[in-house]
């Protein structure tokens, strides 16, 4: 089974040192540090691609970019509420996203599942 290769960046940064954890013991996804300033997203890490690209929502509950969109286009994008009421997913190659609401933990593992089949 391939592991989907997951990038995490959501604010505040215990949550990502959360999810990171949570989801390498499980042996769920294989966790993709940050680049470092400069370097594109989908050369990181051995030069293979990254699937799946987890962000915050900001306080106008848009998704936290910290990268031009056009370094994560090839990797679907989920960004979410710690509330757990609001997400948004752009799958690879789109442009537009999609609103899931409730988006908890379930609907989180649900979408990572997905990449794994």
């Amino acid at each position: 089974m391939v592991l989907p290769r997951v990038w995490i960046n959501y604010k505040p940064r215990i949550y990502t040192d959360i999810f990171k954890y949570l989801f390498s013991t499980m042996g769920l996804i294989e966790v993709v540090e940050a680049p470092p300033t400069g370097q594109d997203v989908r050369g990181m890490a051995e030069g293979k691609n990254i699937d799946v690209v987890l962000l915050s929502l900001d306080g106008l509950g848009q998704p936290d970019l910290e990268l031009p969109a056009e370094r994560l286009k090839e990797a679907k994008v989920i960004a979410f509420s710690p509330k757990g009421d609001y997400g948004l997913l752009r799958m690879p190659g789109k442009t537009n996203w999609e609103e899931l609401r409730p988006f908890g933990l379930k609907q989180l593992m649900d979408e990572l599942v997905v990449e794994t089949t």
